[in-house]
């Protein structure tokens, strides 16, 4: 009896080292934040925008009817159709801004009469949206005036600049000349709310001579979005790695073995 309990002694130690050397292992998955990654698309009178090479300064005498119709619609040439604004206006894209560092320098001859935002796209249905837009109505006192756009998203007043618009025109207190951005959020955002700022540039001046944001409008307040990385489910990958100890893993067996063998030589010699 001495002989068996050492015996199942002996094997319990063996099977606790078993258990400690042949622990599963598990890989660690290494997720390094993405940069965040905008592409927008511009639109005007429900048609895609298309920029023209140059614009005319802004102006205070009358225009003809033609010549709104022309301007507000872009009609151009087609070796003037396309521009490459790669270089133009781009100084405000990646920079970070917060509410307290705006200043306009004009002094009500700009403002943005009102915006629209759309949610769209929220393909895992959770209620966070990775695409929107935003269509805002700009005046100014001037007849005609060349202005670009710079769009923010951010959160506690913070924002990051994520789309500058090509230059277009705005047309007094006219209410068909809104200008839309559609954004589409590819990377780089966390699901959460976030607020929109919208500001607004003398093309002549390079001056910021107007802006909205979540303060002005309940509109670009509190909007539930992510960038598509965000979208869809993924599961992390987990690696379990089985070690075979050779001569450990049969020692038991051998064991088991060399116990019933005994209980029989026992029963055998009682007899």
């Amino acid at each position: 009896m001495k002989h068996l309990v050492s015996t199942l002694t002996a094997y319990s130690a063996i099977a606790a080292l078993q258990l400690v050397f042949l622990s599963p292992v598990h890989a660690k998955t290494d997720r390094s934040a993405k940069e965040k990654q905008v592409t927008s698309s511009e639109f005007r009178y429900d048609k895609p925008f298309v920029a023209a090479k140059s614009l005319l300064p802004k102006t205070t005498s009358e225009l003809t009817n033609n010549s709104v119709v022309e301007q507000s619609t872009d009609k151009v040439k087609a070796q003037q159709s396309t521009l490459n604004k790669t270089n133009k206006h781009q100084q405000h894209l990646g920079v970070n801004k917060s509410s307290s560092d705006i200043v306009v320098s004009s002094v009500n001859e700009f403002w943005i009469y009102e915006s629209w935002v759309t949610l769209q796209q929220d393909i895992d249905y959770d209620g966070y949206h990775s695409a929107f837009s935003i269509e805002f109505d700009a005046d100014t006192i001037f007849t005609r005036a060349p202005v670009y756009a710079v769009l923010y998203l951010g959160r506690d007043g913070v924002y990051d600049a994520i789309h500058v618009s090509s230059e277009f025109y705005i047309y007094s207190e006219d209410s068909t000349d809104t200008f839309t951005i559609e954004s589409t959020l590819v990377s780089g955002f966390s699901p959460s709310d976030y607020d929109i700022l919208l500001e607004l540039y003398d093309a002549d001046t390079e001056e910021l001579v107007a802006f909205t944001d979540a303060y002005d409008d309940n509109e670009l307040a509190y909007l539930p979005l992510e960038s598509e990385n965000n979208e869809y489910v993924v599961e992390d990958t987990v690696v379990i790695v089985e070690e075979h100890g050779g001569a450990w893993s049969l020692l038991p067996l051998f064991l088991l073995g060399g116990i019933v063998l005994k209980r029989r030589s026992i029963k055998l010699f009682r007899r």
